[in-house]
């Protein structure tokens, strides 16, 4: 009996000790006071879009620049005890909007169409409508008695996406964007890269979103905070939330990952009735964005899913103001870098209102020349320049005795079969959008790889761009998928993850390209490659059932080979 109520008081204090760490993470922080309403903003079609207004309270000067963040994720949370006056309320991403308001913006924060307490339907992601909704948002706020006119957007994310695409349809109201840790591509850079679909993130995606369509707390937040938080905020004049529940109760739930479950070319349908994949994310606008009057300015990371090829690609499609890619996780919270390096930089939100003051403010200096910065693992320190770096291939051939060597090749084939236990683990580059950390064990013993490696470099390899693999493949079952990774072998033995790339093969010559890295290999080190048939877990299994093994063949007239883009 005595034992029973022990365990009884244990799981009482330590409930009550989640409620107090969910009170102190999840309420409002002090700060500067602000006055906080929720409108809603009618667009063309009669959607009401929920909104949360933020401003100084008093206001620095009679109109304020204002930035606006849209969100699929609720924009501010309710929580199940009374609003706080004066006070910015939490909401699901950092404190930027908190950091804005106190250096004198406005901020408005807004439920895109069918989410949170928006009306409408939210069908996939990036509709055409909630495109031009983003637009009609930056116009309402620009005619707004307390706007300047002066409106930026930005976001991580879902929200660094809207951000983006709001400089398609906003015209001249808009003046600035920061999108940070986007896709441009959203099938090769998330859903199926190389072909190959994603099989990780959109199911534990979906189950997020379809819990936060019903206005259900979602896995994808802290499981503490489900003690605080009520749901998403209703608007002004629901005061009960009646309206609310009611909007969240008659809602069809999304099912992304199922519309997506036959997603792996440009070409296929979100869903049975839905549009092409190609229609979908910034790459689709990319007419548009490359006339925008806006100075945008794009964030990624090199091992937060391909983040660091959207920021690639968005500067060689459109102008962009400022590049930064580092080596963080989604939300810039924790170093993500597999390399090591004791002082990786995580994202500093004051760079952030430092953007919107240089191009933003109505005292904002003329533009400047484009700015391109990257962190460079293995040697732990930025580079900056006008433009990204000039490189030059340099190629390794794969060798029968498992080198890689720079003169001569023999004749080789290798046998990679598919196996289960051939996996980078759940902590990848692949789920860090759910909010999870990035971490790469060890690969000296990885499952299911046949692996490749130099001799010792006798002097530092500087990496920058797309590492590819070419070689002939065949499959044993008319198709598989070819997994191919690079990666750093130090003095001491251990095997660290650099960077990745997959492709849906059948037979003949293919080349895998992997995503973009900025690193340095030091002297005494070796570049090894790996190759397997599949990532379980991450990845599908090409076949979906059977026997599936790749056969990689080189000869002397056609070697397999690594390319390394290195700069001088």
């Amino acid at each position: 009996m005595l034992q029973r109520k022990r365990k009884r008081l244990i799981l009482v204090v330590s409930a009550l000790a989640l409620v107090v760490v969910a009170w102190l993470v999840f309420s409002p922080k002090p700060g500067p006071p602000v006055q906080v309403t929720h409108p809603t903003i009618p667009m063309p079609d009669g959607v009401q879009l929920a909104a949360t207004v933020l401003l100084p309270d008093p206001p620095p000067q009679p109109r304020l620049p204002a930035v606006v963040i849209q969100t699929r994720y609720w924009r501010v949370f309710a929580l199940r005890f009374p609003d706080q006056p004066g006070q910015v309320p939490p909401m699901p991403r950092d404190d930027v909007a908190q950091k804005l308001v106190a250096a004198g913006y406005a901020v408005v924060l807004v439920d895109v169409r069918g989410t949170g307490a928006s009306t409408g339907k939210w069908p996939h992601p990036f509709s055409r409508r909630e495109v031009e909704d983003a637009g009609e948002v930056v116009r309402w706020v620009a005619r707004q008695p307390w706007s300047d006119g002066a409106v930026g957007t930005t976001g991580v994310s879902y929200e660094g996406s809207t951000a983006l695409l709001a400089a398609a349809t906003a015209g001249a109201a808009l003046k600035a964007v920061l999108a940070r840790q986007i896709e441009w591509d959203l099938l090769d850079e998330l859903l199926a890269p190389g072909g190959v679909r994603n099989v990780s993130f959109p199911a534990a995606w979906e189950e997020s979103v379809e819990a936060l369509d019903h206005n259900r707390y979602p896995k994808l937040f802290p499981p503490y905070a489900r003690f605080v938080v009520d749901g998403v905020h209703p608007v002004d004049g629901d005061n009960d939330g009646a309206k609310l529940h009611a909007l969240a109760a008659q809602r069809d739930a999304p099912h992304v990952d199922k519309a997506m479950q036959n997603v792996r070319r440009p070409e296929d349908l979100v869903g049975p009735d839905g549009p092409p994949v190609a229609t979908l994310g910034p790459s689709a606008w990319t007419e548009q964005l490359a006339h925008t009057q806006a100075a945008v300015g794009i964030w990624g990371s090199f091992w937060d899913s391909a983040t660091a090829d959207a920021v690639l690609r968005a500067t060689a499609a459109m102008p962009i103001a400022e590049a930064v890619i580092g080596a963080w996780n989604h939300e810039g919270t924790e170093s993500a870098n597999p390399l090591d390096d004791a002082n990786t930089p995580l994202v500093d939100l004051d760079e952030v209102v430092r953007f919107f003051d240089r191009h933003l403010r109505a005292s904002a200096q003329p533009a400047k020349p484009p700015l391109r910065r990257w962190f460079v693992a293995g040697e732990g320190r930025w580079q900056q320049a006008a433009d990204w770096p000039q490189t030059a291939p340099k190629t390794w051939t794969l060798q029968p005795d498992q080198h890689l060597t720079t003169s001569g090749t023999k004749p080789f084939t290798a046998r990679v079969p598919w196996t289960a236990e051939a996996t980078t683990g759940t902590q990848n580059r692949w789920m860090s959008g759910m909010l999870q950390p990035v971490r790469y064990a060890d690969r000296s013993h990885a499952a299911g790889v046949e692996a490749w490696r130099t001799e010792p470099l006798d002097k530092p390899l500087r990496i920058f761009g797309t590492v590819a693999v070419t070689c002939a493949v065949q499959a044993s079952a008319g198709a598989g998928a070819l997994h191919a990774y690079l990666e750093v072998e130090t003095p001491q033995g251990a095997v660290r993850y650099v960077t990745e790339g997959l492709l849906r093969v059948t037979s003949g010559q293919a080349t895998v390209r992997m995503r973009a890295v900025a690193a340095t290999v030091q002297p005494g080190a070796r570049l090894r490659l790996a190759v397997a048939a599949g990532d379980a877990g991450t990845f599908e299994r090409v076949p979906a059932t059977g026997a599936a093994e790749l056969t990689l063949t080189g000869t002397a007239e056609v070697p397999c080979r690594l390319e390394v883009p290195v700069q001088p």
